[in-house]
């Protein structure tokens, strides 16, 4: 009997190693599980945070084009704004110009200095903004500077040449706010069939 109890004594130490190794054997497997997913959430971890640091870089990248564009839109609205209210000071020069060059004989010296002076400070005020007026007379005529309301026909003058100007035309920095208005010489017709049949 003593041998019966001792065989179930060294089952039983035996089936407690067995349990203890399995315990072992089991918490490390667990323990390399929590490793594992320690390790996959702290991977998923960075790629959450990578993510919301894109976004918030997208947004950033957004917000300065946002502010770049509303500068632009800002700085164009201005320009259109400044073009209307200056392009309708142009008709008050050329009115104030025919005043002064179509002064009538009875009327009072002062009165045409007065007039003088003021077209003088207006065209002053518009040089300041930047208005300068495009010099037309005797140069070559340009479809982006000029209108050509007519043709003169002439020997005297090189053909497409402005010979006089109707309307003085206006620019502001590089943009035209008012092309001349302008004579173009032309040859003469007589010339110009003489030309056509040397030619053929």
């Amino acid at each position: 009997m003593e041998d019966k109890e001792n065989d179930e004594k060294l089952d039983c130490v035996n089936s407690e190693n067995i349990s203890n190794d399995d315990v072992i054997g089991e918490s490390e497997n667990q323990k390399t599980e929590l490793d594992k997913s320690a390790e996959d959430i702290q991977a998923e971890l960075l790629k959450e945070a990578e993510h919301y640091k894109s976004i918030a870089q997208r947004a950033q990248a957004d917000l300065i084009n946002y502010r770049s564009r509303a500068a632009q839109e800002l700085e164009e609205t201005r320009r259109t704004i400044k073009f209307g209210i200056l392009g309708r000071f142009l008709s008050v020069v050329d009115d104030l110009a025919r005043a002064v060059e179509n002064v009538p004989d009875e009327v009072n010296d002062d009165w045409e200095k007065g007039v003088s002076l003021v077209l003088r400070n207006l065209e002053n005020a518009l040089e300041m903004e930047g208005v300068t007026k495009i010099e037309s007379l005797g140069l070559q005529f340009d479809p982006h500077l000029h209108d050509a309301l007519m043709f003169e026909e002439t020997e005297e003058k090189e053909e497409g040449l402005v010979t006089s100007v109707i309307q003085e035309g206006y620019k502001i920095n590089d943009r035209i706010l008012r092309p001349a208005r302008v004579v173009v010489s032309k040859a003469p017709a007589e010339q110009t069939q003489n030309d056509k049949e040397e030619g053929e």
